[in-house]
């Protein structure tokens, strides 16, 4: 791994070597830390030279949990960039990758910048349903996969990320005679509308601490291949976050649901609600003809409970992600799962959520 993009390296080169003697104190930590202090006397040059040589990308290297958020603000600061003191590490890093891509003449395609406004869990007049709720069209057998992520940016673009009403008690109204099908139930249509909202935050780096409870634990399963493979498990919002981002810094994918019913559920338990979904790994980027590469499949168990200081608003508990690089023919579903199905056991009933 080498960090070949020009102005990534010199920017790295100008955030590492800043006079703040507790930036440099990290430059020399970074070195020792990737060299596995194999280097005798450690120097910010020799410290650069370790980054530059043995990291993906510039991304992945601000991503580490030893580059605090502040270094980053205070680095922006210095070149007049406005940004929010409590703006997510995310939309920071993502500020430094514009600067260096400006000053140093890289790519000027801008990346998504996101809110720092937006509260946790999706909120929103309007609620966002099933694609169809005839039983013979809410399976995603007859969707390809470019159709998959075509209709995905599609949701995005028109509906902002925002899909769910803090009234989940379902759809319709009183005058409703018809019985709503499985997929109309207020638990799924409440795992699809956070489902949706989670995974366009994931793929827009806007995930925030404040989607978390305190004490909420990540645990995530990487296949990449046979030999790069492994399970990372942390606790709290922040440590959740940094995993998250060094994810996706280092990997560089988007994770686009199968928001049908056999690829998105929920379930009711004492403790609150259970999203469970399944889908497709894609590059980040498409390819010359503007097709996204599918690198895999994933899984997802997300546990939601609602915090009365926070306007009752759904925050995640308990997040599991399965994420495995393999060929995919066709959507994945839940009854395929390999970490589900213990959860979809669990009684499918008509419940206020």
């Amino acid at each position: 791994m080498v960090i070949s993009a020009e102005h990534e390296r010199n920017g790295i080169a100008d955030f590492f070597t800043q006079v703040d003697p507790e930036v440099r104190k990290v430059t020399l930590a970074i070195g020792n830390i990737i060299s596995k202090n194999s280097i005798k006397e450690i120097t910010l040059e020799k410290s650069l030279n370790v980054m530059m040589e043995h990291c993906r990308d510039a991304g992945t290297l601000l991503a580490k949990n030893i580059v605090k958020s502040e270094y980053l603000y205070k680095y922006l600061q210095s070149y007049n960039i406005s940004v929010q003191p409590d703006s997510s590490k995310a939309i920071l890093i993502e500020h430094c990758l514009q600067l260096w891509r400006r000053k140093y003449g890289g790519s000027t395609d801008a990346g998504y910048v996101p809110s720092s406004s937006d509260n946790p869990g999706p909120s929103s007049s309007a609620p966002y349903a099933f694609p169809s709720t005839s039983a013979d069209s809410s399976c995603s057998s007859g969707t390809t996969l470019q159709n998959h992520i075509d209709n995905y940016n599609a949701l995005a673009a028109s509906s902002n990320g925002v899909f769910f009403s803090e009234n989940t008690n379902g759809p319709g109204d009183d005058s409703d005679t018809e019985p709503p099908g499985l997929e109309q139930y207020p638990v799924n249509l409440l795992a699809l509308d956070y489902t949706v909202w989670f995974f366009l935050k994931w793929n827009r780096n806007s995930l925030d601490e404040s989607a978390f409870w305190h004490d909420a634990n990540c645990t995530v399963m990487l296949e990449i291949s046979e030999t790069q493979q492994g399970t990372e498990q942390v606790c709290g919002p922040q440590d959740i976050i940094n995993l998250i981002l060094s994810l996706k810094f280092q990997y560089s994918f988007q994770l686009v649901p199968n928001i049908m019913f056999d690829g998105c559920q929920g379930r009711i338990m004492e403790s609150g609600v259970l999203a469970l979904s399944c889908g497709v790994v894609y590059n980040n980027q498409p390819g010359p003809e503007g097709r996204f590469v599918c690198l895999g499949e994933f899984e997802t168990l997300i546990g939601l409970r609602r915090d009365p200081m926070e306007n009752n608003n759904w925050k995640i508990r308990m997040l599991k992600l399965y994420i495995r690089y393999k060929k995919v023919d066709n959507l994945p579903a839940l009854a395929n799962s390999k970490m589900l199905n213990n959860c979809l056991m669990i009684p499918l009933t008509m419940d206020i959520v």
